[in-house]
C-alpha cells in the first residue's frame, strides 16, 4: 500500500479568495456555477456532484460598530473517512478506499441509487443526474497515481517545481493555507 494522505486546511491562512475551488472545477472538469446573488459572498452555497470543494464565509457579528460584522473562511472538502459510511451502504462497492487511503467513487461502477449521499454525515456527495451517478472529491487520484512514489513528508514546504505532489486545490492556494501530505 502506497503511503496514506490527508488534506491539512489552516483556517486562519484562508483568505477565502476561492482558488482552491476554480482549480479543483479546472481539473476535474467541473461545470461552472451559474451566477447567483446571495446574501453573502458565499456564491457556491453548498457541497454537491458540480462543487466537491467550497469555501465556507461564516459571517459574525461584533460588538464593534466600526467594524460590525467579521468573516471566517472555512475550505470544506470530502473528509475520506478512515471509516466511511458511504463505503459501507454502497450496494455495488463502487466506493472504495485506495492505496493511498482515500475514499474513491467509480463512476463505471456506481448504479446511482444515492445510499452513500444519505448515509454521510458531512453533507460531501451529489447527484449528478447527467451521469446517473453519485460524485464527490477524488483527492485527486490521477495525480496522486502518478506521483505517489514523490510526495513530499508532512512539514516539507513545496516549491513551484513540486507542483505535481499535491492535489490541485492545495497546489493553487495563494498562502498555503491548504496542503495535501503524507499522514502518519
Amino acid at each position: 500500500m502506497a503511503q496514506p494522505v490527508g488534506f491539512f486546511t489552516d483556517t486562519t491562512l484562508c483568505i477565502g479568495c476561492k482558488a482552491c475551488e476554480v482549480a479543483c472545477k479546472e481539473w476535474n472538469r467541473l461545470p461552472d456555477n451559474p451566477l447567483v446573488f446571495r446574501d453573502s459572498y458565499d456564491n457556491t452555497g453548498q457541497l454537491d456532484h458540480a462543487n466537491w470543494r467550497h469555501v465556507r464565509f461564516i459571517e459574525q457579528t461584533t460588538k464593534s460598530p466600526d467594524k460590525p460584522i467579521a468573516w471566517s473562511m472555512m475550505s470544506d472538502v470530502c473528509k475520506h473517512c478512515a471509516n466511511a459510511s458511504c463505503l459501507e451502504v454502497c450496494p455495488t462497492n463502487a466506493i472504495v478506499r485506495t492505496e493511498f487511503d482515500t475514499v474513491f467513487i467509480q463512476q463505471d461502477v456506481c448504479n446511482g441509487c444515492r445510499d452513500c449521499i444519505s448515509a454521510c454525515p458531512y453533507g460531501v456527495i451529489g447527484f449528478n443526474s447527467n451521469t446517473g451517478t453519485a460524485q464527490k472529491c477524488t483527492f485527486c487520484y490521477d495525480r496522486l497515481q502518478t506521483t505517489s512514489s514523490r510526495l513530499a513528508p508532512p512539514r516539507v514546504r513545496r516549491s513551484r517545481s513540486n507542483s505535481a505532489r499535491s492535489t490541485k486545490c492545495a497546489r493553487s492556494r495563494p498562502n498555503g493555507s491548504t496542503r495535501s501530505m503524507r499522514r502518519a
